[in-house]
């Protein structure tokens, strides 16, 4: 029978994996224009640390703010990928949607009579919502004064609508944060509901060869 750590120690392996072959793929991003794009690596992140635990989310979380990292050294598309080059902006904000979902996750477990398919869900949608608000909170925390003549620039298309092009600006970015949490909270509960069936399946099994 698998030990605990082993089994910490393939979830990490697998899902680390995963999120390298996404990004050298292609697969880990959902791209609109050329400018903007949606990712969903945060789902192997999620997963790794609702199935594996805290560490192996952190480890997850890392060489996923490592693609990040070497993505914008690469291959910038963006005017911000520049500002990736910084781990506090590429790295920390992955490492935290593992420090998110597990506390979340954790605590609601805790419910009595709660799903955990539901616990799961929660998790990984506050889970992913996190990487969007820590990516642009540590952007704005270091680079205000490089990003802020850009996001004037940007307000001044928008004369009619004088402060409110601030609050407009910023809903522009509200699409990706729900539709990357859609994703993740729509793939964690498939997978906790797969794996639901599969281990009553099991039981199951299990009881009709005792009798």
């Amino acid at each position: 029978m698998i030990s605990e750590k082993n089994r910490k120690i393939a979830i990490t392996g697998a899902f680390s994996a995963l999120v390298v072959v996404m990004y050298l793929t292609g697969l880990g991003y959902i791209r609109i224009n050329p400018q903007i794009s949606y990712t969903i690596l945060q789902v192997p992140v999620i997963l790794a640390t609702i199935l594996g635990g805290l560490v192996p989310g952190l480890i997850t979380g890392f060489v996923f703010g490592l693609t990040s990292l070497i993505k914008s050294a690469v291959m910038p598309l963006s005017m911000l990928d520049p500002y990736f080059l910084n781990p506090l902006c590429s790295i920390f904000p992955r490492v935290m949607i593992a420090v998110v979902t597990w506390l979340v996750f954790t605590a609601l477990k805790k419910i009595p009579h709660l799903p955990v398919v539901v616990s799961g869900i929660v998790a990984a949608v506050l889970g992913s919502l996190t990487n969007t608000i820590m990516v642009f909170a540590m952007l704005c925390l270091i680079y205000f004064s490089e990003i802020a003549p850009i996001v004037q620039k940007a307000v001044e298309k928008f004369p009619y609508l004088g402060n409110a092009a601030y609050f407009a600006i910023l809903l522009m970015f509200a699409p990706a944060a729900l539709v990357e949490g859609a994703i993740s909270g729509a793939v964690s509960g498939a997978v906790l509901t797969s794996m639901g069936i599969a281990s009553r399946g099991k039981a199951k099994l299990n009881k009709d060869s005792e009798e």
